[in-house]
Formats: C-alpha cells, structure tokens, sequence
C-alpha cells in the first residue's frame, strides 16, 4: 500500500490531473535533459506551442464542465498525434507544449499542421448530444544548435503562438532562431 502511495504521489507531482498529460513542472525539470540528449547525437528537436482559441468565452457561455471537456478532448487529440518519445505537457489554463525529439522545424510544422486540422474539423462533445467546434493556434520552433538554451526555445515557439493568433488563429507559424 505505502509503495502504491507513493507512486500516486509522484504521478501527481508531474502530471495534469484533468488532461493526463505532463505538468509545467515535469517539462521545466525534463527539458534540458532531453535536449541535452538528442544534441549531443546531433539530432534535432522542436516545439509545438499549442493554446485553444477563445477558450474564456467556451467557459462563460457553456460553462467551466464544458471547458474542463474541451481541454480533455484536446489532450487527447494531441496525444494522439503524437509519438510515445513525444512530451505532452499542459503548461496553463487552455496552454500546451508538445516537445518533438529529433524532429526538424520542417517536419515539425507538418506534425503542427496536420494536430492543427484534426483539432478544427472534429467538434468537441461538451455534454448530452450538445457540442461545439474550436480551432487553435500554434507556434512551433527549433533548437539552435548546441549553446541555445530551454528558455530561448520555449519563447521562440511562444512568439510563433501570438504571431499565429495575432494573424487569425486556427493557423501554424513557425520561428527561426
């Protein structure tokens, strides 16, 4: 029992209790180490930045259970377009990171791309026989070779998400170093 204990308190400590996915915490500790990896072989690895789009107003017209399926449905979408060496994280309210071992940016903005449709084009089930549709942002960059650091790559595919909603939403963009 006190083993079993345990480990339900460590999957709390980095997992989303709603989504399942990852926690801003478990990708903060992570990161470095996962990019230190793929490096130093000389691979390459991207992000996804990935926000729902209108999310306050799905909360204030449908209410927070309805949000709260909407972000279920939404890691589960992700997760599915995605690789088991892929890390799922939800980092905020309606925010995500999707971190891409040894993809480069130009793969990685066809993964965004094609979560991106999947995501626009099946509506979310919020309650009986009620649902709606949402679309979503996403940022994607690369790693810039062996000295660019965790925090420089989570704000370049930050940038790209508020490019992204700036220009519309419910559109890819990618950024260089």
């Amino acid at each position: 029992k006190l083993r079993k204990s345990v480990q339900i308190s460590i999957e709390l400590a980095v997992t989303d209790a709603l989504t399942g996915l990852y926690n801003r915490r478990y990708l903060e500790t992570n990161l470095g180490y996962l990019i230190d990896e793929h490096m130093s072989r000389g691979k390459q690895v991207s992000l996804l930045a990935i926000e729902a789009d209108h999310f306050k107003a799905i909360n204030d017209t449908h209410g927070h259970d309805a949000g709260d399926a909407v972000l279920k449905e939404l890691s589960n979408r992700i997760r599915s377009s995605t690789r088991g060496i892929d890390l799922c994280c939800r980092t905020g309210g309606e925010e995500f990171i999707v971190v891409l071992p040894g993809i480069a940016l130009d793969v990685a903005s066809i993964i965004a791309e094609r979560l991106r449709k999947l995501i626009a084009t099946r509506a979310f089930v919020i309650g009986d026989r009620k649902s709606i549709h949402d679309t979503v942002p996403i940022g994607v960059a690369q790693l810039d070779g062996i000295d660019d650091l965790q925090s420089k790559i989570l704000k370049r595919a930050d940038e790209a998400l508020y490019v992204a909603k700036r220009e519309g939403r419910n559109r890819v963009e990618l950024k260089a170093a």
